[in-house]
């Protein structure tokens, strides 16, 4: 069984491109965001509404309900279908502009949100029902709900999404709002962007799924160039090491989730569904280079001792300031005398760094550097990996490495500038040479 989760849908043929998708991938839940053009008219009609401007607000909505209308007369040719959407279309913004006659109200406005979310999942339902597949909306607002914590508590949803499940075996493919949810007083509610991922993984388990597809902006990553999934598979701990290392790539509970519950992720670009650019499982397929992974917007920051507090208490002192601004440190290197980090960090906490410092060390800073991370199964017996990595990139300046924390990544530091040159050859090296 698989799921399906889709990002950011801009126009109609985004909207066609991933019915065909659906089509193709055959899941049995598929988690839809909401269009973008609906997205800014939310905030529209929010805005509007909280400064009392009624008609501004009943002429969005007015709108966007020509819009639901316009693409249901586009993507659902079938009269029937097409009839009963148009209903629908008209009972949600119907309800929607006797909302936002209410006093402005916070609850309200997401209730608000809501309905637009589950109006443009049902529009997902019609178009596949063309298509000759029993859709139906999984109104995730009642079954996914937010702890204390503003997490999804997962023992909730396991037990009330599960009879809904049963009730409807025959339902071939489940539509599901993206995020929507209800919080921890059963109030509709919204998951932060950051765990939408992590949502559907939640789906996954409780579907008992073995496979989700996940389409996120992954454009910083770089595979082989064949396509073919034994060369740019990671494991389960190869992705969690990665992500620990500070690079992009999914919420870290993702990965322990799926782990877990043994489900392999497939990670496609927003933009080209069509093409898989990595796979994380439990099968590790052995080979020495797997993927490359860019982080862009760091600063390599070198603190060099004034020899006032001895090197053992220097690099206490280090972590604990560093620590106490809550700085992602992505690699290190160190000697007796001066400590080398890649940090993601405003100039401004930088600085206050600097001045809680400045008895201690020297502290230079190189903006517009890049990380690039190898990974793949680098551990040590696999002999002159990373000399040959090295070997390739030997005629670019370096300004820090990191090996040896893991067996899974090798991280190299060096100017934005010379982040394509050092992709291309890393790529061409080993890509190529695993496809030959």
């Amino acid at each position: 069984m698989k799921v399906c989760k889709f990002e950011k849908i801009k126009n109609e043929e985004e909207i066609i491109r991933i019915i065909d998708c659906i089509r193709n991938e055959h899941p049995h839940v598929v988690v839809i965001p909401t269009a973008i053009p609906l997205q800014k008219w939310l905030q529209k009609i929010s805005a509007s509404w909280f400064h009392h401007e009624d008609e501004t607000s009943h002429s969005i909505i007015n709108t966007i309900e020509e819009y639901y209308y316009t693409l249901a007369d586009h993507l659902i040719t079938s009269n029937k279908l097409n009839k009963d959407i148009n209903v629908l279309i008209q009972k949600y913004c119907n309800n929607i502009h006797n909302l936002v006659e209410e006093k402005a109200d916070l609850l309200i406005d997401k209730i608000i949100k809501a309905e637009i979310y589950r109006l443009f999942s049902h529009l997902f339902t019609y178009c596949l029902r063309e298509q000759g597949i029993n859709a139906k909306l999984l109104d995730t607002s009642i079954f996914m709900q937010l702890n204390l914590e503003r997490k999804p508590d997962i023992p909730y949803i396991q037990e009330n999404i599960r009879p809904y499940i049963e009730q409807n075996q025959d339902t071939e493919i489940f539509i599901a709002p993206l995020s929507l949810c209800q919080n921890v007083y059963g109030e509709i509610d919204f998951v932060n962007k950051k765990y939408n991922d992590y949502y559907t993984i939640i789906l996954a388990t409780v579907f008992n799924a073995n496979e989700v597809l996940l389409s996120t902006e992954i454009n910083h990553i770089c595979a082989n160039l064949n396509n073919q999934r034994e060369q740019h598979s990671l494991t389960y701990a190869e992705a969690e090491q990665l992500i620990n290392n500070g690079a992009y790539l999914l919420y870290a509970d993702c990965i322990t989730l799926a782990a877990h519950s043994d489900i392999a992720i497939r990670l496609i670009d927003t933009n080209d569904t069509a093409t898989e650019k990595l796979y994380i499982s439990s099968h590790d397929t052995k080979n020495n280079i797997k993927a490359i992974l860019v982080q862009d917007s760091v600063t390599l920051v070198r603190f060099t001792s004034l020899n006032v507090l001895p090197d053992y208490l220097l690099m206490g002192k280090l972590l604990e300031v560093i620590g106490k601004y809550k700085i992602k440190i992505i690699s290190m290197a160190s000697s007796n005398v001066s400590v080398s980090m890649i940090l993601a960090a405003s100039r401004d906490t930088l600085r206050i760094i600097q001045r809680e410092l400045h008895k201690y060390v020297k502290m230079t800073t190189d903006e517009n550097m890049s990380v690039i991370h190898v990974i793949g199964s680098l551990h040590w017996k696999h002999k002159q990996i990373e000399s040959s990595i090295i070997e390739t990139i030997k005629d670019i300046p370096i300004s820090l490495i990191a090996y040896g924390s893991n067996d899974h990544c090798l991280t190299i530091s060096v100017h934005t500038t010379d982040k394509n040159k050092v992709i291309r050859l890393l790529s061409q090296q080993f890509f190529r040479q695993l496809s030959a």
